[in-house]
């Protein structure tokens, strides 16, 4: 018996400092990706500053509690462009016909540790991908103005050599010389 006291007063001597590594270590990592976070946020807000209020987590559950009621909860992580900042919603909220209404609201900033502390690092740069891909297609945007730009500047192109001509000409040009003109500059 006192050899099993030894062994585990042994174990327990290595167990105590290697837990304690584990906390800070843990510690360590949640500041890390907390200030990852911060310079992911800021790099979102500067890449696409028109974006707000975009919701990067939505939980909600909804449970039946008699045939015409309900019981809800709803966690929600959302991402507000006036910083960037983040900010949670929990909302507690029941309803029905056969039993009163309430609900419960909580809702504050949250900084980007207690972010990672209720979320996780990975579910939070997962829901930015997700939010990023749901915001309006750049690509089909940029393809529009690149359209409109074109346009314009053979609207431009026809009403430079329309300007150039009519002095030259002394009057007016016809809208069949008008056409005649947009069809030489195309």
């Amino acid at each position: 018996m006192a050899s099993s006291l030894v062994e585990l007063n042994a174990l327990l001597d290595s167990f105590v400092p290697l837990s304690r590594k584990v906390s800070m270590a843990e510690i360590e990592v949640r500041e890390k990706e907390a200030e990852a976070l911060e310079k992911i946020l800021a790099r979102v807000w500067m890449a696409m500053p028109f974006l707000h209020d975009c919701h990067i987590i939505n939980r909600r559950k909804l449970v039946p509690t008699g045939d015409n009621s309900w019981f809800a909860i709803s966690n929600r992580l959302a991402f507000f462009d006036d910083g960037p900042h983040l900010f949670r919603s929990f909302v507690v909220e029941q309803w029905g016909t056969d039993s009163p209404a309430f609900e419960i609201n909580d809702n504050r900033d949250i900084s980007c540790n207690e972010a990672i502390q209720t979320y996780g690092f990975d579910v939070i740069c997962a829901g930015l991908a997700e939010m990023l891909k749901c915001q309006c297609n750049v690509d089909v945007e940029y393809s529009n103005l690149q359209t409109r730009i074109k346009n314009i500047d053979s609207l431009l192109q026809v009403l430079e050599y329309r300007a150039e001509l009519e002095p030259l000409l002394g009057k007016r040009i016809t809208p069949e010389g008008e056409r005649l003109l947009a069809e030489g500059n195309s």
